[in-house]
């Protein structure tokens, strides 16, 4: 029941976030997405855990889509610090580091391929559903959603490894 209400909470601040910054309601959307991270936070016994996966997610968000604007291959809209990806992106990174030791907890055993492929079909598709309800603007060219797909297929992989490596020592096993 926790990895439904995780995913339901992801998709809920995904959500408002998408639809927010399309009508002028990007920083409510943030708040809501602030409250959900909290949530989580409050009920997870491994908080130290998540915030550093979170942080992590948030770098390495900042990194791709700050990239990903610079280099055109998407224009996100709303508030934004110089030519940094919005905050309200910012907002999801750390929102999906947090389904990554819940909802998407079913990835950490498997192959990393597996989380590559799923990224690089999944993350792209998120992109151009954004764009598509007002959020950004994109040419959905082979080439950019090919440079989205490889930035996700990198992505998703590394924050899997990250977060099991971050399970693992929140639970340690017992030494022979």
């Amino acid at each position: 029941m926790k990895r439904l209400i995780n995913a339901l909470g992801f998709q809920t601040g995904w959500w408002a976030c998408i639809v927010g910054v399309g009508h002028g309601l990007e920083w409510p959307a943030m708040g809501l997405c602030a409250v959900l991270v909290w949530l989580h936070l409050h009920h997870s016994p491994h908080r130290r855990q998540e915030l550093m996966i979170a942080a992590a997610a948030l770098a390495m968000g900042l990194v791709i889509d700050s990239l990903l604007q610079y280099f055109s291959i998407i224009h996100f809209y709303g508030w934004a610090l110089w030519k940094l990806s919005p905050f309200w992106l910012w907002m999801l990174w750390v929102l999906f580091a947090m389904t990554l030791n819940a909802s998407l907890e079913f990835l950490q055993p498997l192959p990393w391929w597996v989380s590559a492929i799923l990224g690089g079909v999944a993350g792209p598709l998120t992109y151009l559903a954004g764009a598509s309800f007002g959020a950004a603007a994109m040419q959905p060219t082979l080439i950019h959603v090919s440079v989205l797909a490889l930035a996700w297929a990198m992505a998703l992989p590394l924050l899997v490894v990250l977060a099991r490596q971050g399970a693992a020592a929140s639970h340690p096993t017992a030494q022979a």
